[in-house]
C-alpha cells in the first residue's frame, strides 16, 4: 500500500475513534456492536432447507396476540395450525405456533418478509417450523399461503430440493446499551 494510502486509511480511522469517543463522554452512555446471523430464507429451498418441519394445513385457531412490553406495535402472535400435509420432518395434527409481527393500525398484523407471511384463522398455508423451544412451543420460520395444489406443488418442491445454505448473513448494529447519566 502506499504511503498515501496509509495516511488516508489512519486519518479515517481517527476522525471515527475521536467521534465514538466525543459521543461516549457526551452521553455518558456504553455504545456496543451487535452482530445478528441468520440463514438466508429468501426462497422457498432456502426456507425449507433450514426448517427440521415443513407442513401444509389450516390456521384453525385460537389466535392470540402478546404485544412485546418495550414496544407493543410489535410482539408474538400465536396461532394453531391444523396439519393436512407433511412435507418435512414427524407426522403432526395440531401445531400451536408463534410468530414474530408487527400490529397495525387496523388490529392486523404484518411482517417484512414475503415468505414471512402473518398466519390468519381460516387461510391454508405451507409454514416451515422451527424445533421446540425451551417453553414447548414452535416458531415459524416461513408462512407463505397456499390456497391451492401449486402452492403444495411448490413447496413440495422447495423440500425436494434439499438445497445447500449460503452463508448466513450478518446485520450489524451498533446500540445503546445504557441510558446517559443525568447527574
Amino acid at each position: 500500500m502506499r504511503k498515501r494510502s496509509w495516511i488516508i486509511t489512519a486519518a479515517v480511522g481517527l476522525v471515527f475513534a475521536t467521534a465514538t469517543g466525543t459521543y461516549v463522554l457526551v452521553t455518558d452512555g456504553e455504545v456496543a456492536v451487535s452482530s445478528l446471523c441468520t440463514p438466508p430464507a429468501s426462497t422457498p429451498e432456502y426456507v425449507a432447507a433450514y426448517a427440521p418441519t415443513v407442513v401444509v394445513g389450516t390456521v384453525t385457531g385460537p389466535t392470540r396476540y402478546t404485544p412485546d412490553t418495550g414496544d407493543p406495535s410489535t410482539g408474538v402472535h400465536v396461532a394453531t395450525l391444523t396439519v393436512e400435509k407433511t412435507l418435512k420432518g414427524p407426522q403432526q395434527r395440531d401445531l400451536d405456533l408463534s410468530q414474530s409481527v408487527t400490529r397495525t393500525a387496523q388490529g392486523t398484523y404484518t411482517t417484512a418478509e414475503p415468505l414471512y407471511q402473518p398466519l390468519v384463522t381460516g387461510q391454508r398455508y405451507a409454514v416451515a417450523v422451527l424445533d421446540r423451544t425451551q417453553d414447548g412451543g414452535r416458531w415459524v420460520w416461513g408462512a407463505e399461503r397456499a390456497p391451492d395444489e401449486a402452492a403444495d406443488e411448490r413447496w413440495t418442491a422447495a423440500v425436494d430440493a434439499r438445497a445447500i445454505l449460503p452463508t448466513a448473513t450478518c446485520d450489524d448494529t451498533r446500540t445503546i446499551t445504557a441510558p446517559p447519566d443525568p447527574g
